[in-house]
């Protein structure tokens, strides 16, 4: 019968889906007072979502970030939208996120066991300082060193590295110099975000909170 072959058709897919991964890739970059951050989410080849968000300024009387975000999905584009974000609104989003964590039972156990299934297939920190003054300088490159070792120590502990990570320090003994750039791009399947999603919703004591939007 009819409905026979569109519940298999129904069941294939569903498999299809649970068993495909999600490609997601962060970039950042910082140089001198300007930041830029770009997302990307692709699933399959003609799945692909994209925000971009450029720092453009700094309101040095109340530290509001002001930014022009863009955003694409597919062959779809939006045009730029400018947003503020004041270092309150900061503040509740993540008094937010922490109210939400501790109130998810085995929250680590959850996230190792999804990080676990996490495939790093390219991780690229560049980083370049200098402050002018050598023995500072020097100070500072090993600091950044330590820094990026612990980090890479998590990830390698907890996710699956594929391809060796390219981690970089130049130090600027002569010149105040500040530069960063980071590119990853890690992947997972797409049956395991939601099997992540369920635990967490499942052992959620009490309501799952909204996060506030900024208001206008």
């Amino acid at each position: 019968m009819w409905w026979i072959a569109l519940l298999l058709f129904l069941i294939v897919n569903i498999i299809v889906v649970i068993f495909s991964r999600l490609f997601f890739t962060l970039s950042y970059i910082h140089k001198s007072d300007g930041d830029f951050l770009s997302i990307e989410l692709r699933f399959w080849r003609w799945v692909r979502l994209k925000k971009e968000i450029p720092m453009v300024a700094v309101d040095k009387e109340d530290m509001t970030v002001k930014t022009k975000q863009k955003e694409e999905y597919g062959q779809d584009k939006k045009e730029e939208e400018e947003k503020d974000y004041s270092p309150e609104d900061i503040k509740k989003q993540l008094e937010s996120m922490r109210d939400f964590l501790d109130r998810v039972v085995g929250f680590h156990r959850i996230l190792r066991r999804f990080l676990s299934k996490v495939h790093v297939h390219t991780l690229l920190w560049d980083t370049q300082v200098g402050t002018s003054e050598a023995s500072t300088t020097g100070m500072l490159c090993g600091g950044i060193w330590t820094l990026k070792g612990s980090i890479l120590g998590f990830i390698s502990s907890y996710m699956q590295l594929k391809t060796a990570p390219e981690l970089y320090v130049t130090p600027y003994f002569q010149q105040k110099h500040s530069q960063t750039r980071i590119k990853c791009m890690i992947s997972f399947r797409f049956g395991q975000a939601i099997l992540a999603v369920f635990l967490i919703v499942r052992h959620t004591q009490g309501r799952v909170p909204k996060f506030r939007k900024k208001t206008a």
